[in-house]
């Protein structure tokens, strides 16, 4: 397992996390994930800290992709369990049996008890809040400190690590690109190289504060592309993945990796990170917020 670098760019870490789940997160084929040894062996080379967030199904399957990460001492989060779009829900939803399956496929195939958890599309809600921390689980990384129409609002939040009022559970919220755009391979991969690593490192800067953390969300559907699965997508959602197979993937990544270092950026490792962090000392986020109108 990769550590944090050595600090850079005024104290700001940036955060390489994978989200490992079915084919363009919609599909029920997971073929797309045959084709990863090609960055597992660049995190590897060039020693890139990672944490992965894994769907529940696949821990219960034993999908060889599991087996890589564990061997390669790569920390595993909890992507809930099946990552299907009728789970999803909105963020005044509770989202129970996925937490709850997920933890389980999770101690299951590990052994102990899951410390990471991450929402699929990003959504919780109040209940799964509580849950969360009823669990046991020490932090979770599904806050997008944006709006999203119909699904959340989450816009008013902090963009640095908090925790929720009443708990003991550590909040990492996602890095951003602009005001209303995700730090994500989804779009980094449409803006190229070049202004994708300005935004980021942009972004990182306006953060502050201590400790001061630019999480990017990547899947490997946005490294390789496996056009079959793609039908299953809304025409919009498949537009925006054939653009993003043209003009990027794994050499956008590497490229904006590098240039990041080379600007002074450190790359820290989620899970090791967020486990280091007193809870205690932290900001307190009240439960209020999931009683925003969508």
């Amino acid at each position: 397992m990769a550590a944090t670098e050595d600090p850079g760019a005024g104290g700001v870490t940036v955060y390489l996390t994978l989200d490992i789940e079915s084919d363009y997160g919609r599909s029920r084929t997971y073929r797309v994930l045959d084709k990863a040894a090609p960055f597992f062996a660049w995190v590897r080379s060039e020693q890139i800290p990672l944490t992965v967030f894994v769907v529940g199904e696949l821990l219960q399957r034993g999908h060889p992709i599991v087996e890589t990460c564990l061997e390669a001492g790569i920390p595993i989060g909890v992507h809930g369990f099946s990552h299907a779009p009728d789970t999803f829900g909105t963020m005044h939803s509770s989202h129970a049996d996925e937490i709850r399956r997920g933890a389980e496929a999770y101690a299951g195939r590990v052994g102990r008890k899951p410390a990471g958890y991450r929402a699929a599309g990003g959504i919780i809600g109040r209940d799964d809040v509580r849950l969360m921390n009823e669990l046991g689980f020490r932090y979770d990384a599904s806050v997008f400190p944006l709006r999203r129409a119909g699904r959340y609002d989450f816009s008013g939040l902090r963009r640095t690590p908090f925790r929720w009022e009443g708990t003991r559970l550590v909040e990492i919220p996602f890095g951003l690109l602009t005001p209303s755009l995700p730090a994500g391979m989804t779009f980094i991969n449409l803006v190229g190289v070049a202004l994708g690593a300005r935004l980021v490192a942009r972004e990182a800067r306006r953060l502050g504060g201590e400790p001061a953390w630019h999480v990017t969300d990547l899947h490997l559907h946005n490294l390789f592309a496996h056009y079959p699965a793609m039908g299953c997508l809304p025409f919009v959602l498949r537009l925006i993945y054939l653009a993003g197979a043209v003009t990027g993937g794994l050499s956008t990544l590497q490229r904006m990796t590098a240039r990041l270092r080379r600007a002074g950026f450190r790359f820290g490792n989620l899970e090791a990170d967020a486990l280091r962090l007193d809870a205690g000392q932290l900001p307190v986020v009240k439960l209020d917020c999931f009683e925003r109108t969508l």
